[in-house]
């Protein structure tokens, strides 16, 4: 196998391997909580559930990003494409900001949306600000997304014509 290529499955594991990462990491910290929660209020469970998919999204984002490089070396379509070894080295860094962001804000958003958990077993009816609050989480994984997305589908596509 070409180094180039080697280097290109590299970034599809960076970006789907820390995004998994950051989402299981947060799914878990709100499942535990949850889990609390619904032993003794078991009625709460779809509540909960809103609360604990949260974090998921981030490994969605890496998985569509690792995709995207499939697509665009020809890994998926056409057939392989050549292209220079140092192109290779810059789609490896490319996965850098989506994975990293996505191993962040999923940690980060499960420790949020875990003390959500919290306003629910309290005031179940201000489940919608425990959510928005996790929310806000998400918005550093989809930054990290697009900057990944710029710097694969205008910086480096001219080389992988």
């Amino acid at each position: 196998m070409d180094l180039s290529i080697a280097l290109a499955l590299s970034a599809v594991g960076v970006a789907v391997g820390l995004s998994a990462i950051g989402s299981s990491l947060g799914v878990s910290a709100v499942g535990q909580i949850s889990a609390g929660l619904l032993s003794r209020e078991p009625k709460k469970f779809a509540q909960a559930l809103i609360l604990s998919a949260l974090p998921s999204t981030q490994a969605l984002y890496g998985l569509l990003y690792g995709f995207l490089v499939l697509i665009q070396v020809g890994m998926l379509g056409e057939g392989v494409k050549t292209f220079d070894t140092n192109v290779g080295w810059a789609l490896l860094f490319s996965a850098l900001p989506v994975g990293l962001a996505c191993l962040g804000s999923g940690i980060g958003q499960g420790q949020i949306a875990a003390g959500g958990v919290k306003i629910l077993a309290e005031r179940p009816e201000n489940l919608s600000q425990a959510i928005v609050l996790a929310a806000l989480a998400e918005s550093f994984a989809v930054f990290g997304l697009v900057v990944s997305l710029l710097i694969l589908l205008i910086g480096l596509s001219p080389y992988l014509g």
